[in-house]
């Protein structure tokens, strides 16, 4: 038996002291219970303290379509935010002495069912939300962490999530998750993890497995308007791809894309909605890459040395399908056996891999074109996870393993998408240019196509085929971040206030960001504008300035809107990169940059008022002549109400109407607080009586007493 004093007893007394009297209360405040959100980039997810599943919704309120992001619910055990991490040895005895031949254990398990939290979960942002009134109401927003940018020191990224659990084998867990808003390095997320044997047992045949998918999440793209009836995408029907097993291989990267449903007709892949011109709902990758992992376990920092042949392992699949069987096989462990590499040797990746490493095969290599025609692939049910496993390792006490990931959303954008489908659907879609392959593009060489697939069906195919480029380039960008300290070149802080206001003048726009401009890389703003919230419909750039552009208040009048249209708007200011900035990629190096879109939401719009002018002469009246049967006003729904409409009125003026034979039958003083140019009458009198047919006079005064007339008639 144990000694008291051993850490594997100190859980046991713990786990049964929780189970034993915690109360209610105290247990909705434990620090295993605990979450956080990052949402400061395209990728949205919860962090469970514990390190565990969770459940995380981020449909209500502000969930920007035009900014194509992904929500992860946090309902697998997913490696976005590093829950899930499974670690795994050999001949262990557990804290109730029993011996284990190999011992899986997550970070919640019998022993442990709400984990172990040693440093409680913490959440910082470097900016808050951006200060906003729309239309003279506040938009008022919870910020998702602790604004407090002194806890980033000579890190750039926008926010960080950090937090320590331990594991039952006495494995210390320190996760670190931090998110750029920086425009080159937003579409992905850097997990970086410290393990650190604190107990007393040597780990032999140590393993550090992860898995992930992208199945239970939530799109902000694809959802207005929604698809029709059989239109939406399953995000279970997928490709899987590790590319990193290979001699010559150059980065580690695990990716899934759009797969066709061979049990629906018609070639589904990049989900094109037909109902909606063919624009294309599901042309992103969800991918995770591994920027580091230990060679071997290390007690100074400066013995840990990355091993690129590492994970060692790596499968994909459903696994209630892989095809165990315990005969001959002496650990008795289905999941064991898959993570140690013998459902690899049972399925191996194609071609010259790395000595010493075992890959399975990848699901878009089978030649088939069905994504589940591979051992452990099912259609019905399906939730095939993409797998690695880093060791094995003979772990110490006292010693630790570093491994870092990155995990993102990659692909088409979707205003490509939109017009990649729309030529889809109409016929005249050509190739993407510069694809290596003129058969399968970016797909590997034997890629099988959906069978029933027409040429132009496999040039969308092979459009959704580029997002394996966009992949590549972002995990080689968060490879650099890693490389350079995640130092690269920061975000420019967002505007620190806006207001929009919708008046007789058009739309105006005042916002102020002092620190923004304080930087010496300020390179102006830009204000962007967007005309609904349909997904096909984007925000379009109608202003930008350059690094001349300081003042204490900006103002910008757009005045090319349409009265009563709703509209969208947000400011970013810019930087720019220094052409010789060595912590930039050579890629981004001279490039504008912008601040967070995130953190100037566009939950509110304006609907612009009718424009207002000074000139009497140029005031409109319309329906003139006024007739209760004109075919053109029971189209608009004039039919159950009155009205004549008065155009271009200065922002206060008085009209005054009058018969023909001069009697005042109604004065209305339009007065507008937006400078509205608009008014309308019901054409009631001021004795409360609907007018008659015949013909009226229209006086308009200004305060300042100048006067115009005008005639207009009304016929029942």
């Amino acid at each position: 038996m144990h000694k008291i004093n051993h850490p594997k007893v100190r859980l046991l007394f713990c786990v049964l002291g929780l189970l034993g009297v915690a109360t209610e209360s105290w247990a909705q405040k434990a620090p295993e219970l605990e979450t956080a959100l990052i949402k400061v980039n395209r990728i949205w997810t919860g962090v469970t303290a514990n390190g565990g599943k969770g459940s995380f919704d981020y449909r209500a309120g502000f969930f920007p379509n035009d900014f194509d992001i992904i929500g992860v619910r946090g309902q697998e055990q997913d490696l976005w935010a590093g829950a899930g991490l499974k670690l795994a040895t050999t001949n262990w005895r557990d804290p109730i002495d029993t011996l284990h031949t190999v011992a899986i254990y997550g970070p919640t398990n019998d022993f442990m069912p709400n984990g172990k939290v040693t440093e409680r979960i913490s959440s910082y942002l470097r900016y808050k939300y951006t200060e906003q009134e729309i239309d003279f109401k506040p938009v008022a927003l919870d910020l998702f962490g602790v604004h407090d940018p002194s806890r980033f020191g000579d890190l750039t990224c926008d926010q960080i999530v950090q937090v320590t659990t331990e594991n039952i084998f006495g494995v210390e867990v320190k996760r670190r998750i931090m998110g750029w808003s920086q425009t080159f390095n937003d579409d992905y997320l850097i997990l970086d993890v410290e393990f650190t044997n604190t107990g007393s047992d040597t780990l032999t045949d140590f393993y550090i497995s992860v898995e992930s998918n992208g199945a239970n999440t939530y799109r902000s793209n694809g959802t207005r308007p929604s698809p029709g009836t059989g239109e939406n995408f399953n995000t279970v029907t997928t490709w899987q791809h590790y590319y990193g097993g290979r001699t010559g291989d150059s980065l580690r990267v695990f990716y899934e894309y759009s797969a066709d449903d061979p049990a629906v007709p018609g070639d589904l892949m990049g989900a094109p909605v037909t109902s909606q011109n063919g624009r294309l709902i599901n042309p992103k990758f969800v991918w995770y890459s591994i920027l580091h992992a230990s060679e071997k376990p290390y007690t100074d920092p400066t013995g840990d040395v990355d091993d690129f042949l590492q994970p060692k392992v790596t499968y994909m699949g459903t696994a209630t399908k892989f095809p165990y069987n315990s005969d001959g096989d002496d650990y008795g462990d289905k999941n064991y056996w898959a993570l140690r590499g013998a459902y690899s040797e049972f399925f191996p990746m194609s071609g010259s891999t790395w000595p010493g490493t075992l890959h399975a095969g990848n699901t878009d290599e089978t030649g088939s074109p069905s994504y589940a025609a591979h051992p452990a692939g099912t259609i019905q049910a399906n939730n095939s996870k993409m797998y690695c496993t880093f060791g094995p390792y003979l772990f110490h006490p006292g010693e630790k393993l570093h491994l870092v990931f990155a995990s993102g959303f990659s692909g088409l954008d979707i205003r490509t998408a939109k017009e990649v489908g729309a030529k889809w659907k109409n016929g005249t879609l050509e190739n993407p240019p510069g694809i290596p392959d003129p058969r399968t593009g970016f797909f590997p060489e034997n890629f099988a196509f959906p069978v029933d697939a027409s040429e132009v069906d496999m040039r969308k195919d092979r459009w959704v085929s580029t997002g394996i480029d966009s992949v590549m380039k972002s995990a080689w960008r968060a490879k650099w971040n890693f490389d350079h300290g995640f130092r690269i070149p920061a975000a420019p802080p967002p505007v620190e206030s806006v207001t929009i206001t919708g008046l007789g003048t058009g739309v105006e726009i005042r916002w102020s960001a002092p620190e923004a401009e304080s930087r010496p890389d300020f390179a102006g703003y830009r204000i962007m504008r967007r005309l609904s919230n349909l997904d096909t419909l984007f925000f379009e750039e109608i202003h930008a300035s350059g690094p001349e552009d300081k003042a204490a208040e900006h103002l910008f009048v757009d005045k090319e809107v349409l009265i009563g249209a709703q509209y969208y708007y947000y400011v970013q200011s810019r930087a720019r990169i220094a052409a010789d900035d060595p912590l930039a990629d050579p890629l981004s190096r001279g490039r504008i940059i912008y601040s967070s879109r995130v953190m100037q939401p566009t939950i509110n719009w304006i609907n612009p008022p009718h424009f207002s002018q000074n000139d009497l002469t140029r005031i409109r009246i319309v329906p003139n002549p006024y007739n209760i049967n004109d075919p053109l006003l029971v189209k608009q729904g004039w039919t159950d109400q009155r009205g004549i409409q008065f155009y271009n009125l200065p922002g206060k003026v008085t009209i005054k109407i009058f018969t023909e034979f001069g009697d005042l039958v109604q004065t209305i003083e339009h007065d507008s607080p937006v400078s509205a140019g608009y008014e309308i009458w019901d054409m009631i009198t001021r004795n409360q009586q609907v007018i008659s047919s015949g013909v009226y006079i229209v006086v308009f005064q200004k305060p300042t007493g100048e006067t115009a007339f005008q005639k207009f008639m009304v016929v029942r």
